[in-house]
């Protein structure tokens, strides 16, 4: 950590740091957001920052110039694993010295905590709409003990700042966890422009020939790595529905990894099984939303889907899910359509018909998203790294929390449940005790 000499003596200025960045598995061929992790660490390693990994499994290529702390993560803890993982990582995060600390993962304490997997809590809601069915679930500890350690991570205390990847995100952080909204910024996934942008666009037409594609054929594309949640099946349905309202040729291709049966079965039983193209995941996906001429995604829940937002780039618009936080970059007839009921077919053919029989230009597609690249978002985040860390070296580390006079005073005058935790939880933020409101409220009803 360096100080600028002209700076004020309460202010400090970051040349270059030591960022301790934990995530459980560092290496890039585990999916997105361990992608995300490596480039985000490679690109601050650029700029000579001093990067130390914490992690449980990391790839030595990955990991190249930077320093790595392991942190065990038992599998044989089976669901409580998590939650070992959770503390010890913070602990050897803040034991490397770092100046500053960006958790990546479920873990704590830091600086700042990013929410590029999502919450638990809405998905819990989304994938048990049924209260009774919620409450059954919870009786598996796998979902009991990650909710337990979510709400440990919006402790006043454990984080200065959070990121989500989301306007929806932060919606939910603030609402599910009364988080002060001040504390959470929204910094969109970035895109890599070198590789989604609108040559995709020639790239497809090769890929189309390659594929068997007619020039005429409409190509409804469809990509993830989890089937269900990502809605393969209510894509397929859709298809369905789309198939037998309008007259146009099409062709529903699936580039991902899961179990395609039901999908299968339903676009066999509509006799389309001729027009559908499963294929693995490839290194090229840029080709394939290039060659597309709508891309779906019916998410049943997604903090923010990286494909929409590539294939946005490469100006293919995107029909989604209102429960995908990617749709802060999709203007309805525009570059896509929000589906208010991803399980209505009846919605997804009449949306999809429009999009393909009055496609917008490629070019007013990747304009409308309003995307950000990849450097910009490290950029941003590595601003709200170095706030985050003034402010910790400002303030004396918290060991607890004791009431002044006046805050006493100021409580038993305060009417109303909500006004009173809110006070709370500005005098916890301001401390930076890690302790729950419950436990401050229970002292001051002593």
């Amino acid at each position: 950590m360096t100080r600028h000499s002209d700076a004020p003596a309460n202010l400090i200025n970051f040349t270059r740091m030591h960022i301790a960045l934990v995530r459980t598995e560092f290496d890039a061929a585990r999916g997105g957001a361990e992608r995300y992790a490596v480039n985000l660490a490679r690109a601050w390693l650029a700029l000579g920052h001093r990067i130390t990994v914490v992690c449980a499994r990391h790839s030595e290529s990955d990991a190249r110039g930077m320093e790595v702390a392991s942190v065990s993560r038992p599998r044989l803890l089976g669901p409580y694993k998590h939650a070992w993982f959770a503390s010890r990582a913070g602990q050897a995060a803040r034991a490397t010295g770092a100046d500053a600390v960006l958790c990546l993962a479920r873990a704590w304490p830091g600086d700042v905590l990013r929410l590029g997997d999502g919450l638990h809590r809405p998905w819990m809601s989304m994938r048990y709409p049924d209260l009774g069915a919620r409450r059954r679930a919870l009786f598996n500890p796998r979902h009991s003990q990650l909710l337990k350690l979510e709400r440990e991570l919006f402790l006043p205390g454990r984080f200065a700042r959070y990121v989500a990847n989301s306007a929806m995100v932060k919606r939910q952080v603030v609402h599910m966890y009364g988080v002060d909204p001040d504390r959470v910024e929204v910094i969109p996934n970035g895109v890599d422009p070198a590789r989604f942008n609108l040559e995709a666009r020639s790239k497809g037409q090769a890929l189309r020939v390659q594929q068997g594609i007619g020039r005429d054929t409409r190509l409804v594309l469809f990509s993830g790595m989890d089937f269900r949640r990502k809605g393969l099946a209510e894509a397929a349905r859709g298809f369905v529905a789309l198939a037998g309202a309008t007259g146009m040729p099409l062709a529903f291709a699936c580039v991902g990894k899961g179990d395609p049966g039901e999908a299968q079965k339903l676009l066999e039983a509509a006799g389309l099984g001729s027009r559908a193209i499963w294929r693995e995941p490839c290194s090229a996906m840029e080709a394939w939303y290039g060659a597309a001429d709508l891309f779906v995604l019916p998410t049943m829940h997604d903090p923010s889907a990286n494909a929409v937002t590539e294939a946005l780039a490469c100006g293919t618009p995107v029909l989604t899910s209102q429960e995908n936080g990617a749709r802060q970059h999709v203007v309805d007839g525009v570059n896509g359509y929000i589906l208010r009921d991803r399980t209505d077919a009846g919605e997804f053919a009449a949306r999809a018909r429009t999009l393909l029989e009055r496609p917008p230009a490629p070019k007013a597609v990747a304009t409308a998203s309003a995307l950000m690249t990849v450097s910009e978002n490290a950029a941003r985040l590595l601003a709200v790294l170095e706030q985050a860390a003034q402010e910790r070296a400002r303030r004396p580390q918290a060991r607890g929390f004791t009431f002044s006079a006046a805050q006493q005073q100021l409580w038993h005058a305060t009417q109303g449940r909500a006004a009173r935790l809110k006070l709370l939880r500005g005098w916890l933020w301001d401390s930076g005790a890690a302790v729950s409101l419950h436990e401050l409220a229970r002292k001051l009803q002593a």
